[in-house]
């Protein structure tokens, strides 16, 4: 008499002809990050898109426009564009400064934006600064580019205006030209969105020039905002030799 197999292991029994799989464990989840870990993620994520819409210096700025060849329009020049339909003006200003008098037409997307409530350790440490010294703190508009070649589009050309307008022209006073917003934001619509450099254009004089060149404003214009420091400066006269 043939004696019976007796399983020592259940799991080991298996009927004749059948594969044994065998028990897999399951798998084991990720471990959490501690939470100083998570900030600094956090951290790091923050910065990063901080230095994505940092300016550089002016030198680099001014090198860049001046190298690509970008335009300065007379107020004449740009409201022809604007009237036949080849470009639009993109007013850089803040919003508040846009809706009290701007060129007809113009959309306002600013260059920079107010800090309201501090979104990074950097912002936080700007706004205390700022506010201890009775300043408005403000940022780099991230969404500019984008927001300036959708406004563009159809192949037009956006003309950046600030309220002086700002010079690349070389003076006297000032050899590499004169820093202002609309050249800022011409610089950053050059190399982040996407648009040629016969599509980036700027308002020579600003708001400033165009209203006080007698063209069609929306609004009470008075030029306050415009500063005492003149965009554009005795150029140099006479020869020069080398020696």
């Amino acid at each position: 008499m043939l004696a019976k197999a007796v399983c020592a292991t259940p799991v080991a029994c298996v009927p004749r002809g059948k594969a044994f799989a065998p028990a897999t464990a399951p798998a084991a989840r990720p471990r959490a990050l501690p939470l100083a870990a998570r900030r600094q993620r956090v951290v790091a994520a923050a910065a990063a898109t901080q230095a994505d819409t940092k300016y550089p210096g002016w030198e680099v700025i001014y090198r860049d426009l001046t190298a690509a060849g970008i335009p300065s329009l007379t107020p004449e020049e740009a409201f022809d564009e604007v009237e036949l339909g080849r470009a639009v003006l993109i007013d850089v200003r803040p919003p508040e400064d846009h809706e009290k008098a701007h060129p007809r037409g113009a959309v306002n997307i600013p260059v920079f934006l107010v800090i309201n409530s501090p979104s990074s350790p950097g912002e936080f440490g700007k706004w205390l600064a700022c506010k201890a010294n009775g300043v408005t703190p403000t940022k780099p508009n991230p969404e500019l580019a984008a927001a300036v070649a959708a406004a563009a589009a159809g192949g037009k050309s956006a003309i950046l205006v600030c309220e002086a307008g700002g010079t690349t022209e070389p003076s006297i006073n000032f050899p590499t030209g004169k820093a202002s917003r609309s050249l800022k934001a011409a610089w950053k619509v050059l190399t982040s969105s996407g648009l040629g450099a016969s599509q980036v254009k700027h308002l020579a004089g600003g708001v400033y020039g165009y209203a006080n060149s007698g063209l069609p404003m929306v609004g009470e214009y008075d030029g306050s905002g415009a500063g005492r420091t003149p965009a554009v400066a005795e150029k140099p006269s006479g020869q020069y030799f080398n020696k």
